[in-house]
Protein backbone atom coordinates (compact mmCIF):
# COMPACT_ATOMS: atom_id res chain seq x y z
CA UNK A 1 0.00 0.00 0.00
CA UNK A 2 1.46 3.35 -1.10
CA UNK A 3 1.82 5.81 1.74
CA UNK A 4 0.20 9.21 1.27
CA UNK A 5 2.76 12.04 0.81
CA UNK A 6 3.07 14.34 3.83
CA UNK A 7 4.23 17.94 4.16
CA UNK A 8 4.99 19.74 7.42
CA UNK A 9 4.73 23.53 7.74
CA UNK A 10 3.92 26.07 10.42
CA UNK A 11 0.73 27.42 8.83
CA UNK A 12 -1.63 26.24 6.10
CA UNK A 13 -3.82 28.86 4.42
CA UNK A 14 -6.78 27.61 2.40
CA UNK A 15 -7.71 30.13 -0.32
CA UNK A 16 -5.90 32.90 -2.19
CA UNK A 17 -8.25 35.88 -2.07
CA UNK A 18 -7.34 39.03 -0.19
CA UNK A 19 -7.90 37.42 3.21
CA UNK A 20 -5.83 34.33 2.48
CA UNK A 21 -2.99 36.20 0.80
CA UNK A 22 -2.81 38.72 3.64
CA UNK A 23 -2.77 35.99 6.29
CA UNK A 24 -0.10 34.05 4.40
CA UNK A 25 2.09 37.09 3.75
CA UNK A 26 1.97 38.47 7.28
CA UNK A 27 2.60 35.04 8.84
CA UNK A 28 5.60 34.50 6.57
CA UNK A 29 6.89 38.00 7.32
CA UNK A 30 6.80 37.01 10.99
CA UNK A 31 9.14 34.10 10.30
CA UNK A 32 6.63 31.26 9.89
CA UNK A 33 6.78 28.62 7.16
CA UNK A 34 3.56 29.03 5.18
CA UNK A 35 1.89 26.89 2.53
CA UNK A 36 -1.11 28.35 0.71
CA UNK A 37 -3.44 26.01 -1.20
CA UNK A 38 -5.86 27.26 -3.84
CA UNK A 39 -8.63 25.17 -5.39
CA UNK A 40 -8.82 27.11 -8.66
CA UNK A 41 -6.47 27.34 -11.63
CA UNK A 42 -5.61 30.92 -10.69
CA UNK A 43 -4.86 32.99 -7.59
CA UNK A 44 -6.75 36.04 -6.37
CA UNK A 45 -10.21 34.76 -5.41
CA UNK A 46 -13.13 37.15 -5.19
CA UNK A 47 -10.76 40.03 -4.42
CA UNK A 48 -9.42 39.97 -7.98
CA UNK A 49 -12.96 40.57 -9.26
CA UNK A 50 -13.82 43.33 -6.79
CA UNK A 51 -13.55 47.10 -6.82
CA UNK A 52 -10.52 46.72 -4.56
CA UNK A 53 -11.32 49.45 -2.05
CA UNK A 54 -11.10 49.02 1.72
CA UNK A 55 -13.05 50.91 4.40
CA UNK A 56 -10.65 51.99 7.15
CA UNK A 57 -11.57 54.63 9.75
CA UNK A 58 -8.63 56.47 11.27
CA UNK A 59 -5.99 55.55 8.72
CA UNK A 60 -2.65 57.34 8.60
CA UNK A 61 -3.41 58.22 4.95
CA UNK A 62 -6.51 60.14 6.04
CA UNK A 63 -4.61 61.82 8.87
CA UNK A 64 -1.90 63.00 6.46
CA UNK A 65 -4.68 64.51 4.33
CA UNK A 66 -5.95 66.44 7.35
CA UNK A 67 -8.94 64.18 8.01
CA UNK A 68 -8.88 63.18 11.66
CA UNK A 69 -11.49 60.88 13.19
CA UNK A 70 -13.31 62.15 16.25
CA UNK A 71 -12.76 59.70 19.13
CA UNK A 72 -15.40 56.98 19.05
CA UNK A 73 -17.09 58.29 15.88
CA UNK A 74 -16.53 55.16 13.78
CA UNK A 75 -17.67 52.90 16.62
CA UNK A 76 -20.87 54.90 17.10
CA UNK A 77 -21.48 54.84 13.37
CA UNK A 78 -21.13 51.07 12.98
CA UNK A 79 -23.20 50.38 16.10
CA UNK A 80 -26.03 52.48 14.72
CA UNK A 81 -25.77 51.01 11.20
CA UNK A 82 -25.64 47.35 12.21
CA UNK A 83 -27.76 47.49 15.34
CA UNK A 84 -28.08 45.23 18.37
CA UNK A 85 -26.71 42.07 16.76
CA UNK A 86 -23.30 43.71 16.21
CA UNK A 87 -20.37 41.87 17.82
CA UNK A 88 -18.72 44.67 19.83
CA UNK A 89 -15.65 42.54 20.53
CA UNK A 90 -15.00 42.06 16.83
CA UNK A 91 -15.67 45.72 16.06
CA UNK A 92 -13.12 46.83 18.67
CA UNK A 93 -10.58 44.41 17.22
CA UNK A 94 -11.28 45.67 13.70
CA UNK A 95 -11.06 49.38 14.53
CA UNK A 96 -7.77 48.80 16.33
CA UNK A 97 -6.20 46.55 13.71
CA UNK A 98 -7.39 48.00 10.38
CA UNK A 99 -5.17 51.13 10.45
CA UNK A 100 -2.25 49.02 11.67
CA UNK A 101 -2.88 46.53 8.85
CA UNK A 102 -2.66 49.32 6.26
CA UNK A 103 0.57 50.68 7.72
CA UNK A 104 2.09 47.20 7.96
CA UNK A 105 1.29 46.25 4.38
CA UNK A 106 2.56 49.58 3.06
CA UNK A 107 5.81 49.26 5.03
CA UNK A 108 6.57 45.56 4.52
CA UNK A 109 4.93 44.47 1.27
CA UNK A 110 4.18 45.56 -2.31
CA UNK A 111 0.69 46.71 -1.33
CA UNK A 112 0.05 50.43 -1.73
CA UNK A 113 -3.13 52.38 -1.06
CA UNK A 114 -4.30 55.92 -1.69
CA UNK A 115 -7.03 57.89 0.04
CA UNK A 116 -10.06 58.21 -2.26
CA UNK A 117 -11.51 61.65 -1.65
CA UNK A 118 -15.17 62.52 -2.03
CA UNK A 119 -16.64 59.13 -1.11
CA UNK A 120 -19.15 59.27 1.73
CA UNK A 121 -20.19 56.47 4.05
CA UNK A 122 -23.43 54.78 3.00
CA UNK A 123 -25.69 55.73 5.94
CA UNK A 124 -25.75 59.52 6.43
CA UNK A 125 -28.52 59.32 9.02
CA UNK A 126 -26.29 57.43 11.46
CA UNK A 127 -24.27 59.21 14.15
CA UNK A 128 -20.55 59.11 13.34
CA UNK A 129 -21.16 59.22 9.57
CA UNK A 130 -18.25 60.64 7.60
CA UNK A 131 -18.63 62.44 4.24
CA UNK A 132 -15.16 61.21 3.20
CA UNK A 133 -11.87 59.89 4.50
CA UNK A 134 -12.57 56.21 5.16
CA UNK A 135 -12.21 54.72 1.68
CA UNK A 136 -8.74 53.64 0.56
CA UNK A 137 -8.08 52.26 -2.92
CA UNK A 138 -5.15 50.22 -4.22
CA UNK A 139 -2.74 51.95 -6.55
CA UNK A 140 -2.62 50.60 -10.09
CA UNK A 141 -0.09 47.81 -10.58
CA UNK A 142 2.10 46.80 -13.50
CA UNK A 143 1.35 43.11 -13.95
CA UNK A 144 4.80 42.55 -15.38
CA UNK A 145 6.00 42.72 -11.78
CA UNK A 146 4.49 39.27 -11.25
CA UNK A 147 6.79 37.72 -13.85
CA UNK A 148 5.83 34.14 -14.61
CA UNK A 149 2.94 34.40 -12.15
CA UNK A 150 1.10 37.07 -14.18
CA UNK A 151 -0.92 34.49 -16.08
CA UNK A 152 -1.73 32.76 -12.77
CA UNK A 153 -3.62 35.81 -11.46
CA UNK A 154 -7.39 35.65 -11.83
CA UNK A 155 -8.46 38.15 -14.52
CA UNK A 156 -10.98 40.85 -13.59
CA UNK A 157 -14.60 40.72 -14.60
CA UNK A 158 -14.54 41.43 -18.32
CA UNK A 159 -17.48 43.76 -17.76
CA UNK A 160 -15.20 46.10 -15.77
CA UNK A 161 -13.04 46.51 -18.87
CA UNK A 162 -13.35 48.84 -21.79
CA UNK A 163 -14.24 47.23 -25.13
CA UNK A 164 -11.45 44.87 -26.19
CA UNK A 165 -10.28 44.09 -22.65
CA UNK A 166 -8.56 47.29 -21.52
CA UNK A 167 -8.80 47.62 -17.73
CA UNK A 168 -10.14 50.91 -16.44
CA UNK A 169 -10.18 52.13 -12.84
CA UNK A 170 -12.28 54.65 -10.96
CA UNK A 171 -10.29 57.70 -12.15
CA UNK A 172 -10.64 56.48 -15.76
CA UNK A 173 -14.42 56.12 -15.73
CA UNK A 174 -15.19 59.81 -16.07
CA UNK A 175 -12.83 59.94 -19.04
CA UNK A 176 -14.45 56.83 -20.56
CA UNK A 177 -17.85 58.48 -20.32
CA UNK A 178 -16.63 61.75 -21.92
CA UNK A 179 -14.04 60.58 -24.41
CA UNK A 180 -16.17 61.52 -27.42
CA UNK A 181 -16.93 65.00 -26.03
CA UNK A 182 -13.67 66.05 -24.35
CA UNK A 183 -10.21 66.20 -25.92
CA UNK A 184 -8.39 65.65 -22.56
CA UNK A 185 -10.55 62.58 -21.98
CA UNK A 186 -9.92 61.36 -25.53
CA UNK A 187 -6.18 61.81 -25.00
CA UNK A 188 -6.30 59.96 -21.65
CA UNK A 189 -8.16 56.98 -23.11
CA UNK A 190 -5.95 56.99 -26.21
CA UNK A 191 -2.82 56.70 -24.03
CA UNK A 192 -4.33 53.75 -22.20
CA UNK A 193 -5.32 52.18 -25.50
CA UNK A 194 -1.80 52.47 -26.92
CA UNK A 195 -0.27 50.83 -23.87
CA UNK A 196 -2.85 48.07 -24.02
CA UNK A 197 -2.12 47.43 -27.70
CA UNK A 198 1.60 47.16 -26.98
CA UNK A 199 0.92 44.84 -24.02
CA UNK A 200 -1.11 42.48 -26.18
CA UNK A 201 1.88 41.97 -28.45
CA UNK A 202 3.72 40.36 -25.53
CA UNK A 203 1.14 39.25 -22.98
CA UNK A 204 -2.18 37.43 -22.72
CA UNK A 205 -3.88 40.61 -21.50
CA UNK A 206 -3.12 44.21 -20.54
CA UNK A 207 -0.53 44.62 -17.80
CA UNK A 208 -1.98 47.82 -16.33
CA UNK A 209 -4.02 46.40 -13.46
CA UNK A 210 -6.60 48.44 -11.56
CA UNK A 211 -9.06 48.08 -8.67
CA UNK A 212 -9.37 44.60 -7.14
CA UNK A 213 -7.10 43.06 -9.74
CA UNK A 214 -4.35 45.47 -8.70
CA UNK A 215 -4.91 44.62 -5.02
CA UNK A 216 -4.82 40.87 -5.67
CA UNK A 217 -1.68 41.25 -7.79
CA UNK A 218 0.07 43.30 -5.12
CA UNK A 219 -0.86 40.76 -2.46
CA UNK A 220 0.27 37.82 -4.60
CA UNK A 221 3.60 39.55 -5.29
CA UNK A 222 3.93 40.20 -1.55
CA UNK A 223 3.23 36.58 -0.63
CA UNK A 224 5.82 35.30 -3.09
CA UNK A 225 8.36 37.86 -1.86
CA UNK A 226 7.74 36.73 1.73
CA UNK A 227 8.53 33.12 0.85
CA UNK A 228 5.00 31.73 0.86
CA UNK A 229 4.73 28.49 -1.12
CA UNK A 230 1.52 28.65 -3.18
CA UNK A 231 -0.12 25.59 -4.75
CA UNK A 232 -2.96 26.04 -7.24
CA UNK A 233 -5.37 23.33 -8.42
CA UNK A 234 -5.19 21.95 -4.88
CA UNK A 235 -8.62 21.62 -3.25
CA UNK A 236 -8.89 20.90 0.45
CA UNK A 237 -10.88 17.71 1.02
CA UNK A 238 -10.98 17.74 4.82
CA UNK A 239 -9.45 19.12 7.99
CA UNK A 240 -7.15 16.93 10.05
CA UNK A 241 -7.57 16.74 13.83
CA UNK A 242 -5.18 15.26 16.35
CA UNK A 243 -5.07 15.51 20.12
CA UNK A 244 -8.03 17.86 20.31
CA UNK A 245 -6.65 20.40 17.82
CA UNK A 246 -6.76 21.08 14.10
CA UNK A 247 -3.46 19.69 12.91
CA UNK A 248 -3.58 20.27 9.19
CA UNK A 249 -5.52 19.54 6.02
CA UNK A 250 -5.91 16.78 3.49
CA UNK A 251 -5.74 18.10 -0.08
CA UNK A 252 -5.77 16.69 -3.57
CA UNK A 253 -2.76 17.62 -5.68
CA UNK A 254 -2.13 16.36 -9.21
CA UNK A 255 -4.90 13.83 -8.70
CA UNK A 256 -3.40 12.34 -5.53
CA UNK A 257 -4.12 12.94 -1.84
CA UNK A 258 -1.50 14.86 0.15
CA UNK A 259 -1.43 15.38 3.91
CA UNK A 260 -0.29 18.81 5.05
CA UNK A 261 0.45 19.05 8.76
CA UNK A 262 0.53 22.44 10.44
CA UNK A 263 2.56 23.08 13.57
CA UNK A 264 0.77 26.37 14.37
CA UNK A 265 -2.60 26.20 12.68
CA UNK A 266 -4.90 26.34 9.65
CA UNK A 267 -6.46 29.53 8.27
CA UNK A 268 -9.68 29.02 6.33
CA UNK A 269 -10.16 31.65 3.61
CA UNK A 270 -11.90 29.57 0.96
CA UNK A 271 -14.43 32.16 -0.18
CA UNK A 272 -17.83 31.37 1.30
CA UNK A 273 -20.66 29.50 -0.41
CA UNK A 274 -22.04 31.57 -3.28
CA UNK A 275 -21.51 28.70 -5.73
CA UNK A 276 -23.09 26.05 -3.47
CA UNK A 277 -26.63 25.44 -4.77
CA UNK A 278 -27.89 23.80 -1.57
CA UNK A 279 -26.59 26.57 0.69
CA UNK A 280 -27.98 29.22 -1.64
CA UNK A 281 -31.41 27.63 -1.36
CA UNK A 282 -31.07 27.80 2.42
CA UNK A 283 -29.72 31.35 2.78
CA UNK A 284 -30.49 33.40 -0.36
CA UNK A 285 -33.94 34.85 -1.19
CA UNK A 286 -35.28 34.15 -4.69
CA UNK A 287 -32.52 31.59 -5.17
CA UNK A 288 -34.00 30.44 -8.48
CA UNK A 289 -33.40 33.92 -9.95
CA UNK A 290 -30.20 34.74 -8.07
CA UNK A 291 -27.01 35.43 -10.05
CA UNK A 292 -23.68 35.33 -8.22
CA UNK A 293 -20.54 37.09 -9.45
CA UNK A 294 -18.10 35.10 -7.31
CA UNK A 295 -15.84 32.32 -8.61
CA UNK A 296 -17.52 28.98 -9.26
CA UNK A 297 -15.14 27.25 -6.86
CA UNK A 298 -16.60 29.05 -3.82
CA UNK A 299 -18.70 26.07 -2.74
CA UNK A 300 -18.42 26.34 1.03
CA UNK A 301 -15.48 23.95 1.49
CA UNK A 302 -14.08 25.79 4.49
CA UNK A 303 -17.47 26.30 6.10
CA UNK A 304 -18.65 22.71 5.77
CA UNK A 305 -15.39 21.18 6.95
CA UNK A 306 -15.33 23.47 9.98
CA UNK A 307 -18.95 22.74 10.82
CA UNK A 308 -18.17 19.02 10.69
CA UNK A 309 -15.39 19.70 13.22
CA UNK A 310 -17.79 21.29 15.71
CA UNK A 311 -17.73 24.92 14.57
CA UNK A 312 -20.91 27.02 14.47
CA UNK A 313 -22.46 29.80 12.45
CA UNK A 314 -22.73 33.18 14.17
CA UNK A 315 -26.50 33.56 14.33
CA UNK A 316 -28.88 35.47 12.06
CA UNK A 317 -27.55 38.23 9.84
CA UNK A 318 -29.41 41.28 8.56
CA UNK A 319 -28.84 39.91 5.06
CA UNK A 320 -26.90 36.89 3.92
CA UNK A 321 -24.91 38.39 1.07
CA UNK A 322 -23.52 41.59 -0.36
CA UNK A 323 -26.23 42.29 -2.88
CA UNK A 324 -25.56 43.41 -6.46
CA UNK A 325 -27.99 44.03 -9.31
CA UNK A 326 -26.93 41.83 -12.25
CA UNK A 327 -27.95 41.38 -15.87
CA UNK A 328 -26.96 38.34 -17.93
CA UNK A 329 -26.34 37.64 -21.61
CA UNK A 330 -25.73 34.35 -23.33
CA UNK A 331 -23.23 34.86 -26.15
CA UNK A 332 -23.48 33.00 -29.45
CA UNK A 333 -20.63 30.71 -28.34
CA UNK A 334 -22.58 29.72 -25.23
CA UNK A 335 -20.55 31.83 -22.80
CA UNK A 336 -22.65 33.46 -20.06
CA UNK A 337 -21.72 37.07 -19.36
CA UNK A 338 -22.77 38.71 -16.09
CA UNK A 339 -22.84 42.47 -15.72
CA UNK A 340 -22.90 44.05 -12.24
CA UNK A 341 -24.91 47.27 -12.33
CA UNK A 342 -22.84 49.11 -9.74
CA UNK A 343 -22.16 52.70 -10.75
CA UNK A 344 -22.05 52.96 -14.54
CA UNK A 345 -25.73 53.24 -15.39
CA UNK A 346 -28.66 52.82 -12.99
CA UNK A 347 -27.97 55.90 -10.86
CA UNK A 348 -27.31 58.22 -13.78
CA UNK A 349 -29.99 60.75 -14.82
CA UNK A 350 -32.48 59.23 -17.25
CA UNK A 351 -32.74 55.59 -16.13
CA UNK A 352 -35.34 53.93 -13.89
CA UNK A 353 -35.97 50.46 -12.55
CA UNK A 354 -39.46 49.00 -12.98
CA UNK A 355 -41.07 45.76 -11.86
CA UNK A 356 -43.61 43.51 -13.59
CA UNK A 357 -46.35 46.01 -12.73
CA UNK A 358 -44.49 48.75 -14.61
CA UNK A 359 -43.79 50.62 -11.37
CA UNK A 360 -40.61 51.87 -9.73
CA UNK A 361 -39.74 50.00 -6.56
CA UNK A 362 -36.75 51.82 -5.04
CA UNK A 363 -34.02 54.42 -5.27
CA UNK A 364 -32.02 53.39 -8.33
CA UNK A 365 -28.99 55.39 -7.13
CA UNK A 366 -28.84 53.61 -3.77
CA UNK A 367 -25.94 51.25 -3.22
CA UNK A 368 -28.36 48.43 -2.40
CA UNK A 369 -31.16 48.18 -4.94
CA UNK A 370 -31.54 44.44 -4.32
CA UNK A 371 -33.13 44.89 -0.89
CA UNK A 372 -36.20 46.68 -2.34
CA UNK A 373 -36.29 44.11 -5.15
CA UNK A 374 -36.60 41.38 -2.52
CA UNK A 375 -38.94 43.35 -0.26
CA UNK A 376 -41.43 44.30 -2.98
CA UNK A 377 -41.23 41.06 -4.97
CA UNK A 378 -39.74 42.93 -7.94
CA UNK A 379 -37.78 39.89 -9.15
CA UNK A 380 -36.83 39.99 -11.96
CA UNK A 381 -37.15 43.65 -13.00
CA UNK A 382 -35.98 45.93 -15.81
CA UNK A 383 -33.88 49.04 -16.15
CA UNK A 384 -35.51 51.39 -18.66
CA UNK A 385 -33.92 54.40 -20.39
CA UNK A 386 -34.22 56.53 -23.51
CA UNK A 387 -31.92 56.77 -26.52
CA UNK A 388 -30.08 59.84 -25.23
CA UNK A 389 -29.17 57.95 -22.04
CA UNK A 390 -27.89 54.78 -23.67
CA UNK A 391 -25.62 56.71 -26.01
CA UNK A 392 -24.28 58.95 -23.26
CA UNK A 393 -23.86 56.48 -20.39
CA UNK A 394 -24.42 53.03 -21.84
CA UNK A 395 -26.69 50.40 -20.31
CA UNK A 396 -25.24 47.21 -18.88
CA UNK A 397 -23.01 45.62 -21.52
CA UNK A 398 -23.71 48.50 -23.90
CA UNK A 399 -20.88 50.97 -23.40
CA UNK A 400 -20.98 54.78 -23.51
CA UNK A 401 -21.37 55.94 -27.06
CA UNK A 402 -23.80 53.11 -27.73
CA UNK A 403 -21.03 50.61 -28.44
CA UNK A 404 -22.49 47.13 -28.74
CA UNK A 405 -26.12 48.29 -28.89
CA UNK A 406 -26.92 46.77 -32.27
CA UNK A 407 -25.31 43.41 -31.49
CA UNK A 408 -26.77 43.14 -27.99
CA UNK A 409 -30.22 44.09 -29.26
CA UNK A 410 -29.99 41.38 -31.90
CA UNK A 411 -28.97 38.92 -29.20
CA UNK A 412 -31.96 39.80 -27.02
CA UNK A 413 -30.00 41.35 -24.15
CA UNK A 414 -31.29 44.87 -24.86
CA UNK A 415 -34.96 45.33 -25.73
CA UNK A 416 -35.77 48.44 -27.78
CA UNK A 417 -39.00 49.95 -29.08
CA UNK A 418 -40.12 53.22 -30.70
CA UNK A 419 -42.58 54.09 -27.91
CA UNK A 420 -42.94 53.38 -24.21
CA UNK A 421 -46.17 51.49 -24.91
CA UNK A 422 -44.41 49.24 -27.39
CA UNK A 423 -41.49 48.72 -25.02
CA UNK A 424 -43.90 47.73 -22.25
CA UNK A 425 -45.39 45.08 -24.50
CA UNK A 426 -41.99 43.69 -25.34
CA UNK A 427 -40.87 43.40 -21.68
CA UNK A 428 -44.25 42.18 -20.43
CA UNK A 429 -45.45 45.07 -18.27
CA UNK A 430 -48.76 46.99 -18.49
CA UNK A 431 -48.29 49.77 -21.09
CA UNK A 432 -50.48 52.29 -19.24
CA UNK A 433 -48.60 51.69 -16.00
CA UNK A 434 -45.16 52.13 -17.57
CA UNK A 435 -46.26 55.32 -19.32
CA UNK A 436 -47.68 56.72 -16.09
CA UNK A 437 -44.51 55.81 -14.20
CA UNK A 438 -42.28 57.58 -16.72
CA UNK A 439 -44.56 60.62 -16.87
CA UNK A 440 -44.45 60.99 -13.07
CA UNK A 441 -40.68 60.44 -12.99
CA UNK A 442 -40.06 63.00 -15.72
CA UNK A 443 -41.97 65.65 -13.77
CA UNK A 444 -39.91 64.90 -10.66
CA UNK A 445 -36.69 64.96 -12.69
CA UNK A 446 -37.54 68.44 -13.96
CA UNK A 447 -38.03 69.62 -10.38
CA UNK A 448 -34.90 67.80 -9.19
CA UNK A 449 -36.74 66.04 -6.35
CA UNK A 450 -37.73 62.37 -6.21
CA UNK A 451 -40.81 62.44 -3.97
CA UNK A 452 -41.22 58.66 -4.20
CA UNK A 453 -37.81 57.28 -3.19
CA UNK A 454 -35.53 60.26 -2.48
CA UNK A 455 -33.09 59.51 -5.30
CA UNK A 456 -30.20 61.95 -5.24
CA UNK A 457 -31.19 63.42 -1.89
CA UNK A 458 -28.14 62.03 -0.08
CA UNK A 459 -24.53 62.66 -0.99
CA UNK A 460 -23.91 58.92 -1.10
CA UNK A 461 -26.19 58.80 -4.17
CA UNK A 462 -24.20 61.41 -6.06
CA UNK A 463 -21.31 59.08 -6.86
CA UNK A 464 -23.81 57.00 -8.83
CA UNK A 465 -25.02 60.05 -10.74
CA UNK A 466 -23.52 62.60 -13.12
CA UNK A 467 -22.04 65.58 -11.25
CA UNK A 468 -22.40 67.75 -14.36
CA UNK A 469 -26.17 67.26 -14.47
CA UNK A 470 -28.46 69.79 -12.78
CA UNK A 471 -30.43 70.29 -10.62
CA UNK A 472 -30.08 66.71 -9.31
CA UNK A 473 -27.12 64.61 -10.51
CA UNK A 474 -29.23 61.45 -10.32
CA UNK A 475 -32.49 62.59 -11.93
CA UNK A 476 -33.11 63.12 -15.64
CA UNK A 477 -36.13 62.59 -17.90
CA UNK A 478 -36.77 59.75 -20.36
CA UNK A 479 -37.84 61.60 -23.52
CA UNK A 480 -35.99 60.60 -26.66
CA UNK A 481 -37.19 57.58 -28.66
CA UNK A 482 -36.41 54.79 -29.14
CA UNK A 483 -36.61 53.50 -25.58
CA UNK A 484 -34.50 50.65 -24.22
CA UNK A 485 -34.63 48.09 -21.40
CA UNK A 486 -32.46 45.38 -19.89
CA UNK A 487 -33.68 42.68 -17.52
CA UNK A 488 -32.04 42.67 -14.08
CA UNK A 489 -31.81 40.08 -11.33
CA UNK A 490 -30.72 40.09 -7.68
CA UNK A 491 -27.18 38.85 -7.27
CA UNK A 492 -24.22 38.93 -4.93
CA UNK A 493 -20.54 39.78 -4.88
CA UNK A 494 -19.99 38.09 -1.53
CA UNK A 495 -21.78 36.00 1.04
CA UNK A 496 -21.93 37.19 4.66
CA UNK A 497 -22.92 33.99 6.52
CA UNK A 498 -19.87 32.43 8.10
CA UNK A 499 -18.27 30.86 11.12
CA UNK A 500 -18.39 32.35 14.59
CA UNK A 501 -14.90 33.51 15.56
CA UNK A 502 -13.33 35.43 18.41
CA UNK A 503 -11.38 38.68 18.20
CA UNK A 504 -8.27 36.72 17.16
CA UNK A 505 -10.15 35.09 14.24
CA UNK A 506 -10.08 31.72 16.06
CA UNK A 507 -13.06 29.55 15.14
CA UNK A 508 -15.47 28.93 18.04
CA UNK A 509 -17.48 25.80 18.69
CA UNK A 510 -21.13 25.64 19.76
CA UNK A 511 -20.11 26.45 23.35
CA UNK A 512 -18.04 29.51 22.34
CA UNK A 513 -14.76 27.72 22.95
CA UNK A 514 -11.91 28.26 20.51
CA UNK A 515 -11.10 25.21 18.40
CA UNK A 516 -7.31 24.96 18.80
CA UNK A 517 -5.40 25.46 15.58
CA UNK A 518 -8.33 26.69 13.48
CA UNK A 519 -8.87 30.24 12.20
CA UNK A 520 -11.38 31.63 9.69
CA UNK A 521 -11.14 34.89 7.76
CA UNK A 522 -12.66 36.47 4.68
CA UNK A 523 -15.96 34.97 3.59
CA UNK A 524 -15.47 31.90 5.82
CA UNK A 525 -15.82 34.19 8.84
CA UNK A 526 -19.26 35.62 9.53
CA UNK A 527 -19.35 39.23 8.44
CA UNK A 528 -18.82 41.78 11.20
CA UNK A 529 -21.38 43.93 9.36
CA UNK A 530 -23.94 41.11 9.45
CA UNK A 531 -25.01 42.01 5.93
CA UNK A 532 -25.34 45.79 6.35
CA UNK A 533 -22.03 47.23 5.26
CA UNK A 534 -21.07 50.75 6.39
CA UNK A 535 -19.47 51.95 3.16
CA UNK A 536 -17.51 51.27 0.00
CA UNK A 537 -14.80 48.64 0.51
CA UNK A 538 -16.27 47.35 3.78
CA UNK A 539 -16.19 43.69 2.73
CA UNK A 540 -12.63 43.70 1.38
CA UNK A 541 -11.40 45.40 4.53
CA UNK A 542 -12.66 42.61 6.79
CA UNK A 543 -10.72 40.01 4.84
CA UNK A 544 -7.46 41.92 4.95
CA UNK A 545 -7.83 43.04 8.57
CA UNK A 546 -8.75 39.68 10.09
CA UNK A 547 -6.21 37.94 7.85
CA UNK A 548 -3.66 40.28 9.46
CA UNK A 549 -5.01 39.51 12.94
CA UNK A 550 -5.02 35.72 12.35
CA UNK A 551 -1.44 35.73 11.08
CA UNK A 552 -0.14 37.78 13.97
CA UNK A 553 -2.01 35.56 16.43
CA UNK A 554 -0.40 32.45 14.92
CA UNK A 555 2.98 34.16 15.13
CA UNK A 556 2.43 35.07 18.78
CA UNK A 557 2.46 38.80 18.00
CA UNK A 558 -1.25 39.63 18.54
CA UNK A 559 -2.90 39.66 21.94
Amino acid sequence: MTQRPEVDVDVVVVGSGGAGLTAATVAARHGLEVLLVEKAEVFGGTTALSGGGIWVPGSSLAARAGIVEAPGAASRYVHEVVGPTLRSDLLEAFLDAAPRMVDYLQSHTAVRFALQRGFADWHPQAAGFSPEGRLLVPLDYDGRGLGEHFDLLRPPLAEFNAPGGLMIGLPDMAHAARWTRSFPSFRHMARLGVRYAVDRLRHSRGTRLTMGNALAARLLRSALDAGVVAWRRTPMTRLLHEGGRTAGVLVERDGAPVTIRSRRGVVLASGGFSANAQMRQRFIPYAEHHVSLVPEGNTGDGLNNALAAGAAFDGENLSNAGWVVVSVHREADGRLRKFPHLFLDRGKPGCIGVNARGERFGNEAATNLVEPMHRTGSVPAHLVCDDHFIHRYGLGLVRPGGFGLRRLSAGGYIVSAPTLEALAGRIGVPPAALTATVTRFNAQAAAGVDDDFGRGREKADHFMGDPAHRPNPCLGPLLKAPFHAVQIFPGDSTTTVGLRVDKHARVLDGHDRAIPGLHAVGLDMNSLWRGRAPGNGANNTLGLTFGFIAARTLAGAEG
